[in-house]
């Protein structure tokens, strides 16, 4: 193996790794606003804020890491 492919698969590594931890810091995210809304519902500045309903925003949390994995896959095929 070549210096470039090898410095390539290690980028495309780095970059799903970093895909990976902020997708789980995004539904970490959603999952402690939802929970901090219902316990908080009535009290605290972020009583008048709207919130969707929980599952809705689980499929918009999920929607971009669809995204993301399909956008690796095919990046993997052409790395190689």
């Amino acid at each position: 193996m070549s210096v470039a492919i090898t410095l390539r698969v290690a980028i495309f590594w780095i970059a799903a790794i970093l895909c990976v931890v902020a997708e789980i810091a995004i539904l970490r995210s959603m999952m402690r606003g939802s929970r901090a809304a219902s316990a908080n519902h009535a009290h605290g500045p972020d009583a008048l804020v709207p919130r969707g309903r929980p599952v809705i925003e689980l499929i918009w949390a999920l929607v971009p890491a669809v995204g993301l994995i399909l956008i690796l896959i095919l990046t993997r095929g052409a790395v190689r």
